[in-house]
């Protein structure tokens, strides 16, 4: 697993350590860095359409060299067999070699239909009020309204669906509306996962967010007890539709100026259902980090979580009957 531990940017002049003891003054030079970023790719389940997936291709053709995290909800492929063919298809033909694959866990109505769990109303992201979620709720309730047994059945069945149409070895996961449900690490590094990217920067939405119970729910949010072999990240970067390009540079240059904290990873998400309204946003955005990094005289590398086989659980082929 790739430790993506935060560097400082190269513009900081560093001193050379003579004999490991003596400082010498007359030879200090800016020094380049590394600077790790990730990006991440979130298929929420509602729907794949053309102009999405259309906007995914053309960004993968301008940035071959920006691999992605592509964390996938299974309700995709339980829908009817040729729905769930034609969704595995589609899904597959946007991982590329470098990709890395994980989990998205949204109680969504297919999920909760196959886990065997009573669907949930409220409370909603977006309401105060008594007002209940009429469709299907898994974008609008949190699933940390949902009871933990009833929270552990639902990870089970969404891990065995993936696993069913391919997707194995994931070591990642992100839970819907960026906070998890108490107990939820230790029951995923039971399927062996490593890393929650569920959590965000509790600054980076509170100019959206702020006015929903979403935006106060991730306010008082309190860190995950510490889970043997899993690791909790912070997204520090940007969720591009809920932010602009100049928000994300900022947050970048401030990011790599000082020593973050090593449970931060500067991830920039965006959601597939909403990349062909934010394509351009995403691509300024993307530039942006490479220009300011070139600013320092640095290297920018875009990252995944894991690599090798593990890191690229890319779905093999399936046989699937398509007439029903």
């Amino acid at each position: 697993m790739t430790c993506p531990y935060p560097r400082k940017l190269g513009f900081a002049r560093l001193f050379s350590i003579v004999c490991g003891v003596i400082l010498s003054f007359s030879s200090y030079r800016a020094e380049a860095a590394k600077l790790s970023a990730y990006l991440m790719v979130k298929w929420e389940g509602r729907a794949l359409e053309e102009p999405n997936l259309d906007a995914l291709d053309a960004f993968r053709k301008k940035f071959p060299d920006v691999p992605v995290i592509h964390l996938i909800n299974p309700t995709y492929f339980k829908e009817n067999a040729k729905l769930s063919g034609d969704n595995l298809e589609a899904i597959k033909k946007r991982i590329g070699d470098q990709d890395e694959v994980g989990l998205y866990l949204v109680p969504s109505g297919n999920l909760l239909r196959a886990a065997d769990v009573m669907p949930l109303r409220k409370p909603t992201f977006w309401s105060y009020s008594e007002e209940i979620c009429t469709t299907d709720c898994g974008l609008s309730v949190p699933l940390t309204a949902y009871s933990r047994a009833d929270v552990a059945k639902l990870v089970f069945s969404a891990h065995s669906i993936m696993s069913e149409f391919g997707f194995s070895e994931m070591q990642s996961f992100a839970v819907h509306g960026f906070v998890a449900p108490a107990g939820i690490q230790s029951l995923a590094q039971s399927l062996g996962y490593a890393n929650d990217l569920t959590a965000v920067d509790k600054t980076m939405l509170k100019n959206y967010l702020k006015e929903y119970p979403v935006g106060q729910w991730i306010a008082s949010s309190e860190e995950s007890d510490p889970v043997e072999n899993l690791k909790t990240w912070t997204q520090a970067g940007g969720v591009v539709e809920f932010t602009n390009d100049d928000e994300v540079i900022k947050r970048f240059t401030e990011f790599f100026k000082k020593d973050s904290d090593k449970s931060d990873a500067f991830i920039v998400s965006v959601s597939q259902e909403n990349v062909f309204m934010n394509s351009l946003r995403l691509e300024k955005t993307i530039k942006g980090m490479r220009e300011q990094a070139a600013k320092g005289n640095d290297e920018l590398v875009f990252d995944v979580m894991t690599k090798g086989k593990k890191g690229r659980p890319i779905a093999k082929n399936k046989s699937i009957n398509r007439k029903s």
